[in-house]
Protein backbone atom coordinates (compact mmCIF):
# COMPACT_ATOMS: atom_id res chain seq x y z
CA UNK A 1 0.00 0.00 0.00
CA UNK A 2 1.20 3.85 -0.67
CA UNK A 3 2.32 5.39 2.50
CA UNK A 4 -0.28 7.84 3.89
CA UNK A 5 -3.36 6.39 1.99
CA UNK A 6 -1.92 8.22 -1.16
CA UNK A 7 -3.61 5.94 -4.39
CA UNK A 8 -0.45 3.81 -5.75
CA UNK A 9 1.76 4.27 -9.26
CA UNK A 10 -1.16 2.38 -11.46
CA UNK A 11 -4.25 4.66 -10.39
CA UNK A 12 -5.72 6.77 -12.64
CA UNK A 13 -5.27 10.62 -12.10
CA UNK A 14 -8.00 12.93 -10.39
CA UNK A 15 -10.70 14.25 -11.05
CA UNK A 16 -11.25 17.44 -12.76
CA UNK A 17 -12.29 20.27 -10.27
CA UNK A 18 -15.29 21.26 -11.97
CA UNK A 19 -16.64 17.69 -11.78
CA UNK A 20 -15.68 17.48 -8.04
CA UNK A 21 -18.19 20.63 -7.61
CA UNK A 22 -20.95 19.17 -9.98
CA UNK A 23 -20.86 16.31 -7.92
CA UNK A 24 -21.47 18.32 -4.77
CA UNK A 25 -24.17 19.92 -7.14
CA UNK A 26 -22.48 23.50 -7.36
CA UNK A 27 -21.95 24.79 -10.27
CA UNK A 28 -18.94 27.65 -11.15
CA UNK A 29 -19.10 30.67 -13.15
CA UNK A 30 -15.04 32.52 -12.44
CA UNK A 31 -14.63 33.78 -16.07
CA UNK A 32 -16.17 36.36 -18.65
CA UNK A 33 -19.24 35.05 -20.15
CA UNK A 34 -18.03 33.76 -23.57
CA UNK A 35 -19.13 30.85 -25.47
CA UNK A 36 -16.86 28.07 -23.77
CA UNK A 37 -18.08 29.09 -20.21
CA UNK A 38 -21.41 29.61 -21.38
CA UNK A 39 -21.18 25.72 -23.14
CA UNK A 40 -20.03 24.62 -19.84
CA UNK A 41 -22.40 26.16 -17.70
CA UNK A 42 -25.75 24.77 -19.37
CA UNK A 43 -23.97 21.79 -19.68
CA UNK A 44 -23.54 22.03 -15.79
CA UNK A 45 -26.97 22.43 -15.31
CA UNK A 46 -28.52 20.37 -17.58
CA UNK A 47 -26.64 17.68 -16.13
CA UNK A 48 -28.11 18.60 -12.51
CA UNK A 49 -32.06 18.66 -14.04
CA UNK A 50 -30.93 14.69 -15.44
CA UNK A 51 -29.56 13.60 -11.87
CA UNK A 52 -31.84 14.60 -9.54
CA UNK A 53 -34.51 16.98 -9.88
CA UNK A 54 -35.79 17.13 -6.27
CA UNK A 55 -32.22 18.53 -5.49
CA UNK A 56 -31.39 22.14 -5.50
CA UNK A 57 -28.39 23.36 -7.36
CA UNK A 58 -25.85 25.83 -6.11
CA UNK A 59 -24.53 28.55 -8.80
CA UNK A 60 -21.49 30.35 -7.59
CA UNK A 61 -20.11 33.55 -9.90
CA UNK A 62 -17.06 35.63 -9.94
CA UNK A 63 -17.80 36.91 -13.42
CA UNK A 64 -17.23 40.70 -15.20
CA UNK A 65 -20.58 39.64 -17.16
CA UNK A 66 -19.66 40.14 -20.92
CA UNK A 67 -16.90 42.77 -20.15
CA UNK A 68 -13.62 42.50 -19.44
CA UNK A 69 -11.38 44.94 -16.80
CA UNK A 70 -10.81 47.45 -19.51
CA UNK A 71 -15.04 48.05 -19.88
CA UNK A 72 -15.01 46.48 -23.17
CA UNK A 73 -17.14 43.58 -24.77
CA UNK A 74 -15.62 40.44 -24.78
CA UNK A 75 -18.83 38.10 -25.30
CA UNK A 76 -22.17 38.77 -26.33
CA UNK A 77 -25.38 38.99 -24.28
CA UNK A 78 -27.19 35.95 -25.53
CA UNK A 79 -24.76 33.76 -23.63
CA UNK A 80 -25.88 35.43 -20.05
CA UNK A 81 -29.40 34.39 -21.19
CA UNK A 82 -29.05 30.89 -22.56
CA UNK A 83 -27.63 30.43 -18.74
CA UNK A 84 -30.37 32.33 -17.39
CA UNK A 85 -32.69 30.57 -19.65
CA UNK A 86 -31.41 27.04 -18.87
CA UNK A 87 -31.67 27.96 -15.27
CA UNK A 88 -35.27 28.91 -15.19
CA UNK A 89 -36.20 25.57 -17.40
CA UNK A 90 -34.86 23.01 -15.41
CA UNK A 91 -36.88 21.79 -12.42
CA UNK A 92 -34.22 21.73 -9.29
CA UNK A 93 -34.28 25.17 -7.14
CA UNK A 94 -31.49 27.04 -7.88
CA UNK A 95 -29.19 28.99 -4.98
CA UNK A 96 -26.93 31.66 -6.53
CA UNK A 97 -24.02 33.29 -4.87
CA UNK A 98 -22.15 36.35 -5.36
CA UNK A 99 -18.33 35.77 -4.55
CA UNK A 100 -15.88 38.70 -5.34
CA UNK A 101 -17.89 40.34 -8.01
CA UNK A 102 -20.65 39.77 -10.23
CA UNK A 103 -20.63 42.62 -12.84
CA UNK A 104 -23.19 43.30 -15.69
CA UNK A 105 -25.01 40.14 -17.11
CA UNK A 106 -23.25 38.23 -14.24
CA UNK A 107 -25.45 40.43 -11.75
CA UNK A 108 -28.45 39.67 -13.56
CA UNK A 109 -27.65 35.48 -13.30
CA UNK A 110 -27.42 36.20 -9.79
CA UNK A 111 -30.76 37.92 -9.20
CA UNK A 112 -32.10 35.27 -11.60
CA UNK A 113 -31.64 32.33 -8.28
CA UNK A 114 -35.07 31.27 -7.07
CA UNK A 115 -36.33 34.28 -4.51
CA UNK A 116 -35.13 33.15 -1.19
CA UNK A 117 -32.31 31.68 -2.27
CA UNK A 118 -29.95 34.52 -3.64
CA UNK A 119 -27.20 34.81 -1.50
CA UNK A 120 -23.88 37.16 -1.77
CA UNK A 121 -21.06 37.18 0.99
CA UNK A 122 -20.08 40.27 2.99
CA UNK A 123 -17.91 41.93 0.54
CA UNK A 124 -18.82 40.97 -3.24
CA UNK A 125 -19.39 43.46 -5.12
CA UNK A 126 -22.59 43.33 -7.69
CA UNK A 127 -22.57 45.89 -10.48
CA UNK A 128 -25.14 46.69 -12.64
CA UNK A 129 -25.30 48.30 -16.42
CA UNK A 130 -26.88 47.52 -19.10
CA UNK A 131 -25.68 45.98 -22.81
CA UNK A 132 -23.20 48.27 -24.07
CA UNK A 133 -21.81 48.81 -27.88
CA UNK A 134 -18.16 48.78 -28.31
CA UNK A 135 -16.21 51.99 -30.25
CA UNK A 136 -16.70 50.51 -34.46
CA UNK A 137 -15.06 51.77 -37.37
CA UNK A 138 -17.56 49.43 -39.58
CA UNK A 139 -19.86 50.93 -42.07
CA UNK A 140 -22.88 53.20 -40.69
CA UNK A 141 -25.66 50.50 -41.64
CA UNK A 142 -23.84 47.82 -39.66
CA UNK A 143 -23.60 50.03 -37.05
CA UNK A 144 -27.39 50.80 -36.91
CA UNK A 145 -27.47 47.10 -37.31
CA UNK A 146 -25.68 46.46 -34.09
CA UNK A 147 -27.39 49.78 -32.43
CA UNK A 148 -30.71 48.28 -32.88
CA UNK A 149 -29.87 44.72 -31.58
CA UNK A 150 -28.13 46.40 -28.42
CA UNK A 151 -31.69 48.50 -28.18
CA UNK A 152 -33.59 44.80 -28.30
CA UNK A 153 -31.09 43.29 -25.73
CA UNK A 154 -31.34 46.32 -23.55
CA UNK A 155 -35.07 45.60 -23.39
CA UNK A 156 -34.38 42.22 -22.58
CA UNK A 157 -32.28 42.84 -19.65
CA UNK A 158 -33.98 46.03 -18.12
CA UNK A 159 -37.47 43.19 -18.20
CA UNK A 160 -35.53 40.54 -16.23
CA UNK A 161 -34.02 43.19 -13.83
CA UNK A 162 -37.85 44.47 -13.21
CA UNK A 163 -38.92 41.15 -12.98
CA UNK A 164 -36.08 40.10 -10.07
CA UNK A 165 -36.21 43.10 -8.27
CA UNK A 166 -39.92 43.36 -8.39
CA UNK A 167 -39.47 47.09 -9.20
CA UNK A 168 -41.48 48.44 -12.01
CA UNK A 169 -39.85 48.49 -15.31
CA UNK A 170 -39.79 52.30 -15.48
CA UNK A 171 -37.73 52.80 -12.33
CA UNK A 172 -35.59 50.11 -13.09
CA UNK A 173 -35.25 52.20 -16.66
CA UNK A 174 -34.39 55.14 -14.66
CA UNK A 175 -31.97 53.88 -12.27
CA UNK A 176 -30.47 50.89 -14.00
CA UNK A 177 -29.57 53.21 -17.48
CA UNK A 178 -25.75 53.44 -16.28
CA UNK A 179 -22.88 51.21 -14.03
CA UNK A 180 -24.59 51.12 -10.62
CA UNK A 181 -22.28 49.60 -7.84
CA UNK A 182 -24.11 47.59 -5.13
CA UNK A 183 -23.07 46.52 -1.32
CA UNK A 184 -24.22 43.27 -0.46
CA UNK A 185 -27.00 45.15 1.79
CA UNK A 186 -28.13 47.96 -1.05
CA UNK A 187 -28.59 44.94 -3.30
CA UNK A 188 -31.03 43.61 -0.68
CA UNK A 189 -32.40 46.14 -0.27
CA UNK A 190 -33.12 46.90 -3.98
CA UNK A 191 -34.32 43.23 -4.30
CA UNK A 192 -31.38 42.29 -6.21
CA UNK A 193 -30.65 39.30 -3.62
CA UNK A 194 -31.94 37.75 -0.52
CA UNK A 195 -29.17 37.44 2.37
CA UNK A 196 -25.62 37.70 3.21
CA UNK A 197 -23.44 34.56 3.62
CA UNK A 198 -21.94 35.26 7.17
CA UNK A 199 -18.70 32.50 8.57
CA UNK A 200 -20.88 29.57 9.71
CA UNK A 201 -23.69 29.85 7.76
CA UNK A 202 -25.14 27.00 5.60
CA UNK A 203 -26.15 27.73 1.84
CA UNK A 204 -27.24 24.19 1.30
CA UNK A 205 -30.37 22.65 2.25
CA UNK A 206 -30.56 20.65 5.14
CA UNK A 207 -32.39 17.41 4.27
CA UNK A 208 -31.50 13.68 4.09
CA UNK A 209 -31.53 13.35 0.36
CA UNK A 210 -30.58 9.43 0.29
CA UNK A 211 -33.84 8.63 2.76
CA UNK A 212 -36.40 10.39 0.96
CA UNK A 213 -34.76 8.67 -2.45
CA UNK A 214 -34.91 5.46 -0.60
CA UNK A 215 -38.58 6.10 0.74
CA UNK A 216 -39.88 7.15 -2.94
CA UNK A 217 -37.97 4.53 -4.27
CA UNK A 218 -40.16 1.87 -1.52
CA UNK A 219 -43.02 3.33 -2.41
CA UNK A 220 -43.11 3.20 -5.81
CA UNK A 221 -42.45 -0.77 -5.46
CA UNK A 222 -45.18 -1.42 -2.90
CA UNK A 223 -47.33 0.47 -5.58
CA UNK A 224 -46.57 -2.22 -8.36
CA UNK A 225 -48.96 -4.49 -9.27
CA UNK A 226 -48.30 -8.05 -8.26
CA UNK A 227 -48.09 -11.29 -10.53
CA UNK A 228 -50.78 -13.93 -10.21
Amino acid sequence: AAAGGMAGAGAGPPPDLPSLLLNARIVYIGMPLLPAVTELVVAELLFLNYEQVDRPGYVYIMSPGSINEKGECVGVDSEAYAILDTMRYIRPKIHTVAVGKCFGNAAMLLAAGDKGCRHALPNAQIMTHPPKLNRTFDTSVNVQIKANEIEVCEDTYMGFMSEFSGKPIETVKTELDRRRYFTPQQAIDYGLIDRIIQKGTDVFEKRNYEAELMAAQAGQRGAMPTGR
